[in-house]
């Protein structure tokens, strides 16, 4: 090894640069990416390195496994509240229904009010019902309340000025919280675009026909 007082130092006629090459060599700092990682030689290295870049040749850090106990709690967890949503969303969606009555009375013109027409056991009560009743049934179900319509039934026909007042029970489910009057309104909007649209031999006033709301649990 050479001794370092007979190293030549650069002399006051070194130029600039070549006095910046030697103060960059002397101050660069050590390079311990060329560290041999094998035998004694790379260990020493490796020990003798400071503290921080000792972490940097650590090993990265474990995944953590879950024990197979710990998976099944998860799983049954996540079954048990799925099973709980989807049971709220039956209860509300298919039980949660409550039966509404509605009673639609439509003012009839063509037919003039006789007593046979006030036996329900009668041909012209049972011609006129089953008129009633398919309507109101192509009525509803072209409608959006076709899911919530179930069966309409003629029940009363009674004299009206110009003609008759066929009184028919509408039947819907509807959800207990909804409400009423909106419901009602919302039926008796149908029913009129229904009678407008009608071509059949039975003349509507369709102005003078309307919906009255009843709900009955």
């Amino acid at each position: 090894m050479k001794d370092l007082h007979s190293m030549p130092f650069p002399s006051r006629h070194t130029s600039p640069c070549n006095s910046y090459i030697f103060q960059q060599h002397s101050l660069r700092s050590p390079d311990f990416t060329q560290t041999v990682v094998g035998g004694q030689k790379g260990y020493q290295t490796y020990r003798d390195l400071p503290w921080d870049l000792q972490k940097i040749h650590q090993p990265a850090i474990k995944i953590r496994h879950l024990e197979p106990w710990k998976i099944a709690l998860i799983v049954i967890g996540a079954t048990v509240a799925a099973a709980i949503t989807i049971g709220l969303l039956v209860y509300f969606l298919a039980y949660d229904q409550k039966l509404f009555y509605y009673s639609g009375n439509i003012k009839i013109t063509s037919i003039r009010y006789s007593n046979e027409l006030s036996r329900q056991s009668s041909g012209g009560f049972r011609d006129l019902s089953e008129r009633i009743e398919r309507l109101m049934d192509k009525t509803f179900h072209n409608s959006i309340l076709r899911k919530k319509y179930i069966r309409s039934r003629l029940v009363r026909v009674s004299p009206e000025t110009g003609g008759v007042m066929a009184e028919a029970l509408l039947t819907f489910w509807f959800s207990s919280t909804d409400c009423r009057e909106a419901l009602r309104e919302r039926v008796e909007w149908i029913l009129r675009r229904g009678l407008k649209k009608y071509t059949g031999p039975l003349r509507i006033n369709v102005k003078s026909s309307t919906v009255s709301g009843k709900f009955i649990s």
